[in-house]
């Protein structure tokens, strides 16, 4: 399989997660078979007239799991060399298929296919709360600082291994995150969360980051997208000698807005819900073998 994915290069738990989690699925040579045969997998990368796409039509086969659309503006021809086992959520269903029938839910829920998911959820809890920021949010503010001036864990995205962010996650009795894929492995291993918005959102653009959110809320029983706001607008044309201040002054606005996380309610989703998503991932994973 041609994996396709997108790839940071700071690193970024959500979608280094790609590499480290399909050979544990289908074996330690998935990607050296099947090279004509491109693989989306975890991401929002079905982008129209994207290097994505091109890479994919570079080869004979095209396969989707669980990867999703990522706006609604978005307007991807398929044909019959793609195959959709499923994907992220209604919405792309909705603007890929024009049905319902093809989503399960974002396909890092495959991580409780794994042998050591158990191990996992009996990790022993170290925090009470920790905290996720986007990592493109990660020069914006000192979030060490932040973390520990309100007491909370800082579980960075991109300086720890795969393995090591998921045991991070797991010994955590609550999380808060502004990566939307440290709200989803937090759901996975059974962890209540909550949204946060800080820059992600303005990064990615407002019609883009809340179609993901959504797309995935929605695949997991959640009809509200309610999030802690710590928002800041970004400042323009300031001087290099006003940057410290401004951070100085932006740091205590993020501390007081985070502070106040207690008006929104912690999130997790229902063991039916997650036992109904995990019959259907061990469906579709089967089914892939049988295929490929």
């Amino acid at each position: 399989m041609k994996l396709v994915y997108y790839k940071s290069e700071i690193g970024n738990f959500g979608d280094d997660l790609n590499l480290w989690l399909w050979p544990q699925i289908f074996g330690p040579d998935f990607f050296q078979n099947n090279q004509d045969v491109a693989f989306f997998g975890i991401g929002s990368i079905l982008i129209e007239n994207s290097n994505f796409i091109d890479q994919a039509n570079s080869c004979h086969k095209k396969v989707v799991f669980g990867t999703g659309i990522r706006s609604i503006n978005e307007n991807i021809r398929i044909d019959h060399s793609w195959d959709i086992f499923f994907l992220r959520g209604p919405y792309s269903s909705l603007k890929l298929k024009g049905d319902l029938d093809h989503y399960i839910a974002d396909a890092a829920y495959l991580i409780t296919l794994l042998p050591q998911y158990i191990t996992y959820l009996e990790t022993p809890k170290k925090y009470k709360t920790s905290f996720v920021p986007y990592f493109k949010s990660l020069d914006k503010v000192d979030w060490e600082v932040v973390c520990e001036n309100l007491g909370w864990h800082l579980i960075s995205p991109t300086n720890l291994t795969v393995e090591e962010f998921i045991i991070e996650v797991a010994a955590s009795e609550m999380v808060i995150s502004e990566a939307m894929h440290g709200t989803i492995l937090a759901d996975v291993l059974r962890v209540p969360w909550k949204r946060c918005r800080f820059f992600a959102h303005i990064y990615e653009g407002e019609k883009v980051s809340e179609w993901k959110w959504n797309d995935w809320l929605l695949s997991i029983g959640f009809s509200e997208n309610t999030s802690v706001d710590a928002t800041l607008k970004p400042k323009k044309g300031l001087k290099n000698r006003l940057q410290t201040f401004f951070k100085s002054k932006d740091l205590k606005k993020v501390c007081k807005r985070l502070k106040a996380h207690d008006k929104i309610d912690f999130k997790l989703s229902s063991q039916d819900t997650l036992n109904r998503i995990i019959s259907q991932l061990e469906e579709k994973t089967t089914l892939l073998k049988t295929k490929f």
